[in-house]
């Protein structure tokens, strides 16, 4: 079964994206996108298969116009109306104040991470005072095997995600992406020498 979304949010998005073209046939399809949403605070905002089509028409419209990044973001607008994308994500692209305060829970994250990774070393350090850095590998490592096997259990009749708890998986692997390109310390032997090395 088809799950269609639409949203005050998305009006407000489809409406900032008008004002990104100045070609009159892709402004039709935008108003007819528009039209189908409706003006009310609070209504349904015209979801449904009629809003994915026209979304798609803007976003095909854009296309033979050669604007490309027009088109994508409307390629994302019927993902979303369709129910391939969290209201989230599309803000994330589109909404920098969005934007920022998911960059700040993620930046809270790590440091909570980064947190617990201190109190776990300051614990092998403790009862190990010789440890090594590869007993702190082995230990995280091992940390990080035992996550595998956390579980919520198989629960009378299974257990079935909520949307907000799928949001918060996509956030997760987001995150991870984050922190995978963060920048790492150079080695020893590649630092450059400062007037404090001599």
């Amino acid at each position: 079964m088809a799950i269609f979304r639409s949203s005050y949010s998305l009006r407000l998005m489809v409406e900032e994206a008008r004002k990104l073209t100045g070609h009159t046939s892709v402004r039709e399809r935008i108003d007819s996108v528009l039209r189908i949403m409706g003006g009310s605070f609070g209504g349904t905002y015209g979801k449904g298969r009629p809003l994915v089509d026209a979304l798609e028409n803007v976003a095909q419209e854009s296309l033979l116009c050669e604007d490309f990044a027009l088109a994508q973001r409307f390629q994302r607008f019927a993902g979303y109306a369709g129910g391939k994308l969290y209201l989230d994500t599309l803000e994330n692209y589109y909404d920098e104040g969005a934007r920022q305060r998911s960059e700040e829970f993620m930046r809270r994250m790590a440091a909570m991470g980064a947190e617990r990774a201190v109190a776990v070393l300051d614990a092998l350090c403790a009862e190990s005072p010789d440890a090594s850095a590869a007993d702190a590998s082995a230990l995280f490592r091992g940390i990080v095997r035992s996550t595998e096997h956390l579980s919520i259990g198989g629960g009378e009749g299974g257990i079935q995600l909520t949307a907000k708890h799928l949001k918060r998986l996509q956030e997760y692997g987001h995150m991870e992406l984050v922190l995978r390109n963060l920048p790492r310390p150079a080695p020893t032997c590649l630092r450059r020498s400062g007037p404090d090395d001599e």
